[in-house]
Parts: structure tokens; C-alpha cells; sequence
């Protein structure tokens, strides 16, 4: 495999098919990857791909709704990075952000690159990063409220929370960390069963392997403004007036891109995903 990455990719091994949608695995350096393809009826199979990226505390299943109004028009793949889902945990042991960012080039080299990427929060910083490493098996990527401050860093690691994971207690970092995130959209749906099943091993894995790294890295803005594909960042409507407006904007700006609002607040591709599809289709050009 080309770019990054330390181990080879063994490629897909299909287990389900449900009708024009399909589950498949990818590996990566031992570490199994988790995928679920949508495409609709008249979508073949050369079509060109959209790759989801998740971010904190959740898995692939977050775009469900927007990968299958998306689906119409796009193979939609949306997979669960490595400790969350339907995933494996790390063989190496490593969640840093280029582990991470190997794990999607070896996704988008299965279903043939490039690929076009749509990434949400934490989900945005695995993106970054292979922009950084391989910019050219990107065609163009969208970043959904970039997990940095208004400096253009990481939101940064709490050091009571960190205390609390060195300790062993992530369970209950892991509370402390969703109760000050919350989100802010009255029309948010309930969770789901899909999205339940795995949402506590989804949270550990978070707060135990990727909280430290995550929340205080510095992406390597002027490599990925350079490579000139990030097309658009995305702005939640209910997120003006919070920390994350300052945050996406000045991603925005670093990158020299378009800010785009869309409805919602900070999983409005997850809670709105009618409005959020419509907006990816105008900036892909769909």
C-alpha cells in the first residue's frame, strides 16, 4: 500500500448482502475494518464512491440516513474505524491519527481510488491527515465542524479526564466527556437499536486509545490547503453562537475553502440527513 501505513491490506472478504446495499471487511496491517456499501438500483458499480468518516463515540451506522438518500446517486460506504462497531480493535495497538488515516486509504483503495470523502467531527482529523500523507486518493472532501479550536488545534484533552483514564476509570470519564459536549438540535431522533449496540464500547474505545491523541493535534494545514481538495467545510445552523462555529471557520479559512450552513446542530448529517444529502449533492455537483 502507497502513502502510509506499516502493514500490507488483505482485501475484501463480503459476509451479507441486503439488496443493492452490502457489508464487507477490509485489513489492514491485522486490524479488521468494518464496511457497509449503499448504492440504489441505478447505481453501478463503477459510480464513483463517497467514504464516511465518523468521529467521537460513535461508529458508521451515525450516516445510515444520509448514505441512503445519498445512495441514489452514489456508492456510499460508511465503515467503523478500527475499536468501534463491527470493527476490530488495533492489532498494533495504535489509534493515532496516521493509523487511523492508513485504515481509510486502505478503504478507499478497495473500492477503487480516488475516492470523494464526507467526515464529521473527529471523523475530520483521520481525513486531514491523509490529505497530508496521500492528497491525490482524495478527489474532494467535505469536513462536518472540524474538531479544532479557533486556533486551528485540537479541542484539547481535559487533564481530569486524563487522570481518570490512566486510572482505568473511562467509563466514567467517558460520562463526564458526553455531558460537556452535548448537541443542541430539539429535532434530533432518539437513538437508534443500531446505533445503541455498540455506543459503550464506542465511547471507551474513544476516551481509552484516541481522547490524548485526538483532542490535541495540530493538522498540517498548509500540506492540505495545497493539495486544494477539501471542497467544502460545514457549518450546523444551531452551532452559531458555540465553540464550534470559531472552530470550523477558521478551518475554513486555513484551508481556503468554502463555509457552507446546513441545518442541524453538530450531527445534523446524522439528524438531518434529508437537508444534509441535499447539500453534499450541491457541492459534489450532484
Amino acid at each position: 500500500m502507497k502513502g502510509i501505513g506499516s502493514g500490507t491490506v488483505n482485501l475484501l472478504t463480503k459476509h451479507k448482502t441486503m439488496g443493492h446495499n452490502m457489508e464487507f471487511t477490509v485489513e489492514n496491517a491485522g486490524t479488521t475494518i468494518a464496511c457497509r456499501e449503499y448504492a440504489g438500483p441505478d447505481v453501478s458499480s463503477d459510480t464513483p464512491a463517497l467514504v464516511c468518516v465518523h468521529g467521537a463515540c460513535v461508529d458508521g451506522v451515525f450516516f445510515d440516513g444520509i448514505a441512503r438518500e445519498l445512495a441514489r446517486d452514489y456508492r456510499v460506504i460508511a465503515y467503523d474505524r478500527r475499536g468501534c462497531g463491527e470493527s476490530g480493535d488495533a492489532a498494533d495497538g495504535r489509534y493515532d491519527l496516521a493509523a487511523q488515516a492508513a485504515d481509510l486509504q486502505a478503504v478507499i483503495e478497495r473500492i477503487g481510488a480516488p475516492a470523494n470523502v464526507l467526515a464529521h467531527s473527529a471523523g475530520t482529523l483521520v481525513t486531514l491527515e491523509l490529505l497530508r500523507a496521500n492528497p491525490t486518493i482524495i478527489s474532494r472532501a467535505i469536513l462536518h465542524e472540524p474538531a479544532v479550536t479557533d486556533e486551528g488545534a485540537g479541542l484539547g484533552a481535559a487533564p481530569v479526564l486524563l487522570e481518570m483514564i490512566a486510572a482505568g476509570k473511562v467509563s466514567r470519564a467517558l460520562r463526564a466527556f458526553l455531558g460537556a459536549i452535548g448537541d443542541s438540535d430539539p429535532e434530533a431522533p432518539k437513538l437508534t437499536e443500531a446505533e445503541a449496540k455498540h455506543a459503550l464500547r464506542n465511547g471507551r474505545s474513544f476516551m481509552a486509545n484516541e481522547y490524548g491523541i485526538t483532542m490535541t493535534c495540530v493538522p498540517d494545514w498548509d500540506s492540505v490547503r495545497a493539495s486544494k481538495t477539501v471542497a467544502a467545510v460545514l457549518l450546523g445552523e444551531l452551532s452559531i453562537g458555540t465553540p464550534r462555529e470559531a472552530g470550523t471557520r477558521v478551518a475554513a479559512e486555513l484551508l481556503d475553502c468554502p463555509l457552507v450552513m446546513v441545518p442541524g446542530a453538530h450531527n445534523g448529517l446524522r439528524d438531518r440527513p434529508g437537508a444534509a444529502a441535499q447539500t453534499v449533492r450541491g457541492i459534489l455537483g450532484l
